[in-house]
């Protein structure tokens, strides 16, 4: 073992909480007899029992020393005539996508981009994004990563706070964003056609519906023209924790803060991967269906696999149907994506009569995925021939994508989500920041080689967000409430933030959604608070039943009766009142954001269609009334 972490590991102990002086003695004593993977403390952060599943020797070699584009040039140099990327029928190979970074380049520091710069893209998962990351990070500019669908104002200070000049935007997503930057810094802009590297759009830029009125605007072709009369551009050689891009955290309520990640922050978290047991070959095909502007869409679905010379199977569509189809149509090896996406699998118009290659796997973060719902979906892909499970993993953009992954070679038990990556510890703690032991919830915090830098220009808003410990430990706070077992596996129950105040009592809607999603019946559901008209909320569930049950609950009783139980199973549960749901709405879907996660405020926001169910027969054994 390392002497560093060895040194991490008593600091540690030494200062541990709940240790007596006793047991850290007995600790230290361990640890200089080279004992150091089998502590039995009962506290993760000592044992790290996540440790017994790397590779050592692999884990002991992680270390950077290269920008993001250093790392794929030289992972793949021996293999340019292996395929990259497929689009639309396109299919480009490693020679083909380096010879297309080079060429962004140019024309980037012909349009005076140099390094420092932040470049704006919006754009979807398509090879031109590709490219311009890469060129920006050959060239040692920033990547300003930005969604379409961001608040105008926002829009339009984000990009003025880092003062971007450059726009690079595909065309379908122009429009809407056209009047946000406006009022901004951007002084270029070049577009996209979304078939430009397809063979399904022969002169692209006809292909495209816009029309370009400006003489700032430049259509991509026309971009990389200008720039193929200068020379090659000097390499930006690597510097530590030097920033790559930038990701957003949500804009929906409040300013949004832009999240700085650094060539480190992509690095460590793709060599990591390298000790890890998650499979990945070279030449296999993975589907990049998580967005860009997230740092999973651009660090797990685009860096990882260029860095282990995989394919990166590239769709802008974010669609259930497509998405499903495209895995099926062209036989893919992996993907990446939330749990909606995955519901598609439930659609027999989608999968009857369709079979999948054995090698598939299906690997999904981003929301919960609760273990009745994922054992679902790996039935029905197991009908179609491939018996792999669904690989949960987590994390969020402050982390630099992911913090644990569970793995093809590990079983991990019902609604893991996955052991620490190498590199990573993970710990659970209360609200002293004082550590907890297996199986206590608490406040989930990260400490990762992996996360962001800070919030750009938000310095009270990054010392907030991060915690240092008594060793001068980083620790990123997650906001999210778990626990963690003692395999190393963790937990996550819900967001800290995800409660309903009723009658004065915290309740955590998660902890009502995890036992109605275990009955008979019900295939997934939200908790969420409901106002009542004095001001005081109840719990309110939005229901939607599995298909071969949707008609029986068509009659009044049987759903009363369903309703009912609910009730009755949560009341035995917690023996708490207060945490007995008393409205309930029956749905046939959710309503989704752009991103592919359910919209919670929309559905905070629905007033119509709620059963009243009274739940005082659970105390005083009266008869339910219904309203």
């Amino acid at each position: 073992m390392r002497e560093k972490d060895l040194q991490v590991l008593r600091n540690r102990v030494i200062s541990h909480p709940n240790l007596s002086e006793e047991e850290k003695e007995v600790l230290l004593n361990e640890i200089a007899h080279g004992k150091a993977f089998d502590f039995h403390t009962g506290y993760p952060s000592i044992d790290r029992p996540w440790m017994k599943f790397f590779y050592m020797d692999l884990y002991y070699d992680i270390h950077n020393d290269k920008t993001v584009y250093q790392d794929i040039l030289d992972e793949n140099k021996n293999f340019l005539d292996y395929l990259a990327i497929m689009y639309y029928g396109g299919k480009i190979t490693y020679q083909e996508l380096f010879d297309k970074i080079d060429q962004t380049a140019k024309s980037l520091e012909e349009y005076g981009v140099k390094k420092g710069d932040f470049v704006t893209i919006c754009c979807a998962g398509i090879p031109e994004c590709v490219y311009t990351v890469y060129a920006l990070a050959k060239i040692g500019a920033v990547a300003n990563l930005m969604a379409p669908y961001f608040d105008p104002q926002q829009m339009s200070d984000r990009i003025s706070d880092c003062d971007s000049k450059t726009l690079i935007v595909m065309d379908s997503f122009y429009p809407q964003i056209k009047d946000s930057i406006q009022k901004s810094s951007i002084e270029k802009v070049i577009v996209i056609p979304a078939l430009n590297s397809s063979p399904l759009g022969l002169i692209p830029e006809n292909q495209s519906k816009l029309k370009l009125n400006y003489v700032n605007e430049t259509w991509w072709n026309q971009f990389l023209k200008d720039g193929n009369k200068r020379d090659d551009p000097s390499v930006f050689q690597y510097e530590k924790n030097y920033p790559f891009c930038m990701v957003y955290s949500s804009g929906t309520t409040g300013a949004s803060k832009a999240i700085v990640l650094s060539h480190d922050s992509f690095q460590y978290s793709v060599l990591s991967y390298d000790a890890n047991t998650v499979v990945l070959h070279r030449g296999q095909k993975l589907y990049q269906i998580v967005p860009p502007w997230y740092s999973t869409g651009l660090s797990t679905s685009v860096h990882l696999p260029l860095h282990r010379g995989l394919t990166i199977f590239q769709d802008p569509r974010f669609e259930r149907d497509v998405f499903v189809k495209n895995i099926i149509d062209y036989q893919l090896d992996l993907s990446i994506g939330p749990t909606s996406m995955y519901e598609g699998f439930l659609d027999e118009k989608l999968t009857a009569g369709k079979k999948l290659p054995k090698s598939y796997t299906p690997v999904q973060g981003g929301e919960a995925l609760k273990a009745d719902l994922k054992e679902q979906i790996e039935n029905q892909i197991k009908k179609m021939g491939c018996d792999s499970k669904v690989l949960v993993a987590y994390g969020q953009c402050e982390c630099g994508a992911q913090a644990t992954s569970q793995s093809q070679k590990i079983t991990h038990p019902a609604n893991s989500v996955g052991i620490p990556i190498p590199g990573v510890t993970v710990m659970i703690v209360d609200d002293n920041f004082h550590e907890v032991p297996y199986g206590t919830r608490g406040n989930i915090v990260v400490n990762t080689p992996c996360g962001m830098l800070g919030y750009y220009k938000r310095p009270e808003a990054t010392d907030e967000y991060f915690h240092y410990d008594l060793n001068g430990v980083r620790w990123n706070c997650t906001g999210d409430i778990g626990s963690m077992g003692e395999t190393g596996d963790l937990f996550v129950d819900g967001r800290a933030g995800d409660y309903t105040i009723v009658d004065g009592t915290k309740v955590y809607n998660f902890d009502i959604e995890a036992p109605i999603t275990a009955l008979e019946d019900i295939q997934i559901c939200d908790c969420i608070g409901k106002k009542n008209e004095d001001g005081t909320s109840d719990l309110g569930v939005h229901i939607i039943f599995k298909d071969t049950a949707k008609e029986k609950y068509h009659d009044p009783e049987l759903l009363y009766s369903k309703l009912m139980e609910i009730q009755q199973s949560i009341f035995k549960k917690y023996n708490d009142i207060k945490m007995v749901p008393k409205y309930f709405k029956v749905r046939e879907s959710f309503p989704y954001k752009p991103s592919g996660k359910r919209d919670i405020e929309s559905l905070s926001q629905e007033t119509d269609g709620f059963i009243f169910m009274d739940s005082s027969y659970l105390q005083n054994k009266e008869k339910i009334k219904r309203k």
